[in-house]
């Protein structure tokens, strides 16, 4: 498994310390909603036992945001609990040592404070450097610190990306720009935050601006050279998210269950069939999941087959990156007929060399397979094909997985526009701002 340097811009550690009467699955899912990349689960003094049984709680968390999720020490309890990896540190299991036992496709993450510690590492099968303390911290503060210097040597000494950690925060992470790292591991500066999520979301801000190489939301230059670009349909291309706000809920209503407060939150980060199954094992439906795919989909028919448009400037936009050579598909999580259908019909099938659906690759937009699946069919490199979409969750799962990404701007999601701007390489409130 390769570690995307992104991955490295908000790495959060976790620590029980400042729970009070919130669960730590609860604290995480704030800062994966306010952007974090990167989750470790550090727990002192816990059991390997504890340690997995968290860990399961936690995955599939990560797994839904599209983050890495590793283990703090332990090398058994992240085999145990399907952890993406581990982190160790100097006096614990040597680096190489854990890669033989975690095999080649799992994260390998090291703490290393000199050079020479950072090529051991490197040679030994590392994935990402941890180094630090770089500021005083209360979680280490025995620890040595790590001067500017240093980290820059570092930085020049490895070809893996490199995090900092220690007594990083809103007040001094500018500091660090220009070392070389890519990014910055933070605890206390998350969990002891009395808004994690506006922390988290603050401090991505912060990060991508110092070390993203391009202003975090910025609306002018484009996003070097692109050869290729992904296209999300509803809510980015098409003005179409509204027929999916309560679709859900009307179905369940139809069958005679009423729905959970929330639902459609619940269900907006979910392909179709997941969306399905998720329905029918939780309220106790009698049809299959594909007869209730079926389902929801004749309820939306109409809505694609006559009405729904294109959004501002989406066909000036497509033509301006035809005329420059750019290949362009669509990865969208409605079902192939629909989507056909009002491409076809708005106008705009014929800038696309294929069409991807989430039910077709298996899997939704909370892993990147959908875009790995457009970036096989462009036939482009990953740093040179854009990604565009409207939605934070799937915003995070490219960006997680090394793609530059543009947000697009969609009222059904406002709420997200501070998040998407501190995210993405480049956003958009309208396709009139490409060309």
């Amino acid at each position: 498994m390769r570690c995307a340097r992104e991955s490295m811009r908000l790495y959060a550690v976790t620590d029980n310390a400042w729970l009070g009467e919130r669960t730590l699955r609860e604290q995480v899912e704030d800062c994966l909603r306010g952007g974090a990349t990167f989750v470790q689960l550090r727990e002192k003094g816990a059991t390997t036992d504890a340690l997995v049984r968290q860990a399961r709680e936690l995955l599939p968390l990560c797994r839904q945001y599209g983050v890495p999720f590793v283990i703090d020490d332990d090398v058994e309890a992240a085999i145990r609990s399907g952890a993406d990896g581990v982190h160790v540190g100097q006096s614990d299991l040597a680096a190489a040592q854990a890669r033989a036992r975690l095999g080649a496709d799992k994260l390998l993450g090291v703490s290393v404070q000199t050079v020479e510690q950072a090529r051991q590492a490197q040679a030994a099968g590392a994935d990402y450097l941890g180094v630090g303390t770089v500021f005083p911290t209360s979680t280490k503060p025995d620890a040595d610190f790590v001067s500017r210097a240093t980290l820059r040597a570092i930085c020049e000494a490895v070809t893996i990306p490199v995090v900092a950690i220690g007594g990083i925060g809103e007040a001094n992470l500018a500091q660090l720009r220009g070392t070389g790292i890519d990014g910055v591991a933070v605890v206390s500066a998350l969990f002891a935050a009395a808004d994690i999520e506006a922390a988290a979301r603050t401090l991505r801000g912060l990060s991508e601006a110092a070390f993203g190489g391009a202003a975090a939301g910025g609306t002018g230059e484009k996003c070097g050279t692109v050869r290729g670009a992904i296209f999300d349909m509803d809510g980015t291309l098409l003005d179409s998210m509204g027929i999916w706000e309560t679709v859900g809920e009307d179905y369940l209503r139809a069958r005679g269950r009423t729905p959970a407060p929330g639902l459609r939150e619940t269900l907006r980060p979910m392909s179709l069939r997941q969306a399905a199954a998720y329905c029918r094992r939780t309220y106790g439906l009698p049809e299959s999941e594909e007869e209730i795919a079926a389902g929801v989909n004749a309820m939306v028919a109409d809505f694609y087959r006559e009405t729904a448009p294109l959004k501002e400037g989406v066909r000036a936009a497509l033509e301006a990156m035809r005329a420059a050579g750019v290949r362009m598909c669509v990865a969208t999580a409605t079902d192939r007929p629909l989507a056909e259908c009002a491409l076809r019909r708005c106008g705009v099938w014929e800038f696309f060399c294929g069409l991807l659906t989430c039910s077709e690759v298996g899997a939704g937009k909370d892993t990147p397979a959908i875009y790995e699946a457009g970036l096989q069919l462009l036939g482009t490199r990953k740093a040179e094909t854009l990604v565009f979409e409207d939605a934070l969750h799937a915003v995070q799962t490219a960006k997680a997985a090394g793609f530059p990404v543009v947000g697009v701007y969609d009222a059904h999601a406002a709420g997200q526009q501070d998040a998407l701007r501190a995210l993405c390489d480049r956003y958009l409130r309208s396709f009139a701002q490409w060309a």
